[in-house]
C-alpha cells in the first residue's frame, strides 16, 4: 500500500466515524485518538500503518499514534513496526489501557534482528497474566526501540515466537507479571519495578543489566545478583546515580498539550511516579513554550526560534538541515515525535545539532542521518564549565551511518561530548552495515569514531554503538561511568593493513578505549562481538585502558560471531585473557573485575 493510498483510506475512515482527532497541532502524521472514537476503526487505522510500514527498514514514513486518556482494550492488538512512536497522552501510564501490543519480525524465521526503530511509551497493557503467544505483550525488539514508562499486567515477552533478537532498552516501567524472554543476546533494564521478575524466561545470552530496578515479593531475589565471578551474565547494581527520566507529551485537565519534565534523581530505585502522581517535574505548554516544527521548516527558521527561547517539538519526518540548530540557552528541550529524523544537508558539513555548555539542555527521541558528509552529527561543546546541579540529558537518540542513500558518505564522529557532566540515556550509534544497495561498505560509509568523549563527569546509562572503523568508543574525558556496553566490530574491514591501529602497529581498533591520560573511569556490563566477513581480520583487543588505579571495568565479555578461520578478537582487555581469534562460536571469554592491570574471575568457555 503506498503512503498515498493508506491516507486515503484513512481519511475515509475518519469522515465516516465520529472522530475526536486533530493533527492541526503535530500535522498528518500524527494520530490522536479519544476514548469515544470507533474502536474497531482505532485498530484498523493502527493495522494500516503496520502494513505500510513492516518491512521499511530505510524507508521515508515518519509516525506518531498517541491516545487521550481513556480504555482502548476494545480495540484489540497494536502492532508497531518501523519508525512509529505509540504514547499515552495520560499524566501516568495508568490513564491510558490498552488491550496488547505486538512488534512482529520483520524478517524471516522469526528472526527479529532488524526490529529496529520504534518505541511504546507511558501506557498500560492489560490483559490476562499467560505465556501463550497470543496472550502475551510481545516487545521484541532489537537496537534503537525503547520501552519507557510503561505498565503492563501481562507476560511481557522480548523475544517474537522462538526467533532470535539483539536488543533492548527498558526504563522506568511497572511489570505486574514475568518479563524477559529465552533468545535475547544482551539487555538493559533500568529503574523498572519487576514484580514476577523474569518468571519462566532466562538469561541465556551474553549480558543483561538490572540497575536500579525494584523486585518484588513474586521475583526470585537470588537471582537478580552479580554472578559473572561464577561464569554467568547478570549485572546487578541496586541504584542510578544521576538520571533525569526522558520529558513526553501529555494532556491536562482542560484538553491543552503539554511537555513534561521529569527532574533529576540521584541514587534512583524504582519508577519515578505512582499510581495518581506523575512524579516531580516541570509543566511547559506546547502552545506557549514551544515551536513545533513542520517537514520542510528551514534550519534558519528553527535557530531563530531557539534564540528566542522556544522549545522545540519535530513532528514526523525527515529534515535537511542547512545549518546546525545551535542551542544557545539553558534548559532547551528538543525532542522528536515519530523518529523524525534530522540530516545535516550537502551545504552543513558541520552537525546537525551543536549545542553550547550550558545548564540542562534536552535533547531526545530524534534520530540522526548522515545523507551528506559532515564533522559530527551531535556535538555537545564545553568550555570546562560544570554543571553537575544541571546536566544535559541525550535520551533515545539514535545515530545512523550510511545504508539509507545509495552514496559516499563520511562522519568524523556520530556523536562528539565536549561538555562536562552529560547523561546519556540509550543511545543506538549504527554505521550501517546493510541498507540499499551501494550505501555500504568499507569505502562507502566511512567513520571513525562512533562516540568521543572529551568531557568529565559524562555518565552513559544503555550505550549500543556498532561498526565505526576505529575506536568505537574512544573516552578521553575523567570521571567517566558507562552502564552496559553493546558492540560489534565492523563487518567489512577489507584487509588488515587498512585496520591497524598505534600508527600501525597493532592490529584492529579496540571497539572501547580510555585514553593512556585518564586517571579514573569506571564501565559495568560490556558486551563486545566480533564479526568479521573476511579471513585473518583480527583486533588485538576488544578493550584497551591504562593500568591506573581509578580504572574500573567490571563484567565485560567477547562472543564470536565470525565464520570459521583466521578472524576475531586477540585477546579481551590489554593482552589479557585470550579471546576469539582463529576459534568458531568462542560462547564467552569474560571478566568479573579489571583494575590496576590485575583480572579478577577470568574465563573462556568454547562452544
Amino acid at each position: 500500500m503506498t503512503t498515498k493510498t493508506l491516507f486515503a483510506s484513512i481519511l475515509l475512515a475518519f469522515s465516516t466515524q465520529a472522530f475526536a482527532y486533530d493533527n492541526t497541532t503535530f500535522g498528518k502524521n500524527v494520530f490522536i485518538f479519544s476514548p469515544e472514537d470507533d474502536p474497531q476503526t482505532v485498530h484498523d487505522i493502527v493495522e494500516r500503518l503496520h502494513t505500510e510500514m513492516q518491512y521499511e527498514q530505510f524507508g521515508k514514513g515518519r509516525y506518531a499514534v498517541f491516545f487521550r486518556p481513556g480504555d482502548y482494550r476494545k480495540a484489540g492488538v497494536m502492532k508497531v513496526p518501523y519508525y512509529m512512536q505509540m504514547s499515552g497522552l495520560g499524566r501516568t501510564p495508568y490513564d491510558v489501557v490498552l488491550h496488547n501490543v505486538w512488534t512482529p519480525a520483520p524478517l524471516k524465521n522469526d528472526n527479529g534482528t532488524c526490529t529496529f526503530w520504534r518505541s511504546l511509551e507511558n501506557l498500560s497493557v492489560v490483559g490476562p497474566e499467560s505465556y501463550d503467544e497470543d496472550e502475551t505483550f510481545l516487545w521484541a525488539v532489537s537496537q534503537a526501540a525503547p520501552i519507557r514508562r510503561v505498565y503492563s499486567e501481562r507476560t511481557v515477552k522480548n523475544q517474537w515466537r522462538h526467533g532470535w533478537v539483539s536488543g533492548g532498552f527498558t526504563a522506568d516501567c511497572d511489570f505486574q507479571s514475568a518479563a524477559g524472554s529465552d533468545g535475547q543476546q544482551q539487555w538493559y533494564t533500568r529503574n523498572t519495578h519487576l514484580e514476577k521478575g523474569r518468571g519462566r524466561f532466562k538469561e541465556g545470552s551474553w549480558n543483561f543489566m538490572f540497575q536500579g530496578v525494584e523486585l518484588g515479593d513474586g521475583a526470585d531475589k537470588t537471582t537478580y545478583v552479580n554472578n559473572w565471578d561464577k561464569g554467568g551474565n547478570v549485572t546487578f547494581l541496586p541504584t542510578t546515580p544521576v538520571i533525569r527520566e526522558k520529558p513526553f507529551l501529555f494532556v491536562d485537565e482542560t484538553g491543552e498539550f503539554c511537555v513534561f519534565r521529569p527532574a533529576l534523581r540521584r541514587d534512583a530505585l524504582g519508577i519515578s511516579y505512582s499510581r495518581h502522581d506523575m512524579g516531580r517535574g516541570e509543566v511547559l505548554s506546547v502552545k506557549r513554550d514551544f515551536f513545533v516544527v513542520k517537514p520542510g521548516t528551514k534550519a534558519k527558521t528553527i535557530n531563530k526560534q531557539l534564540r528566542k527561547g522556544k522549545h522545540i517539538i519535530f513532528q514526523p519526518g525527515m529534515y535537511l538541515l542547512d545549518e546546525a540548530l545551535h542551542v544557545t540557552r539553558a534548559n532547551t528541550i528538543i525532542m522528536g515525535l515519530g523518529y523524525a529524523t534530522l540530516v545535516p544537508s550537502e551545504k552543513n558539513p558541520d552537525s546537525a545539532i551543536v549545542i553550547d555548555d550550558v545548564d540542562g539542555v534536552t535533547v531526545c527521541s530524534l534520530l540522526f542521518d548522515a545523507h551528506y558528509s559532515s564533522r559530527t552529527l551531535v556535538r555537545v561543546d564545553g568550555d570546562g564549565e560544570r554543571h553537575k546541579d544541571n546536566p544535559t540529558l541525550l535520551a533515545d537518540v539514535f545515530f545512523r551511518v550510511g545504508g539509507f542513500r545509495p552514496a559516499p558518505v563520511h562522519v568524523d564522529c556520530a556523536l562528539e561530548i565536549n561538555a562536562n557532566d552529560v547523561v546519556g540515556d540509550h543511545f543506538w550509534i549504527w554505521r550501517a552495515d546493510h541498507g540499499v544497495e551501494n550505501s555500504c561498505g568499507w569505502t562507502v560509509n566511512t567513520s571513525d569514531y562512533g562516540l568521543r568523549v572529551k568531557g568529565e563527569s559524562v555518565m552513559i546509562y544503555g550505550l549500543f554503538n556498532e561498526h565505526f572503523q576505529k575506536y568505537q568508543t574512544l573516552w578521553e574525558g575523567e570521571h567517566g561511568r558507562v552502564y552496559f556496553y553493546q558492540c560489534e566490530t565492523p563487518y567489512d574491514a577489507i584487509h588488515q593493513d587498512r585496520y591497524m591501529s598505534e600508527n600501525g602497529t597493532r592490529a584492529g581498533y579496540a571497539a572501547y578505549k580510555v585514553a593512556d591520560n585518564v586517571q579514573t573511569h569506571e564501565a559495568y556490563g560490556l558486551g563486545i562481538y566480533d564479526v568479521y566477513f573476511d579471513t585473518n581480520i583480527r583486533m588485538e583487543n576488544s578493550m584497551e585502558v591504562p593500568a591506573n588505579p581509578g580504572i574500573r571495568i567490571y563484567h565485560a565479555c567477547n562472543v564470536s560471531l565470525s565464520a570459521p578461520g583466521p578472524r576475531g578478537i586477540g585477546y579481551l582487555i590489554n593482552g589479557e585473557v585470550e579471546s576469539t581469534f582463529n576459534t568458531f562460536r568462542v560462547f564467552r571469554s569474560w571478566i568479573d573485575e579489571y583494575r590496576a592491570g590485575r583480572i579478577n574471575a577470568s574465563g573462556n568457555n568454547k562452544k
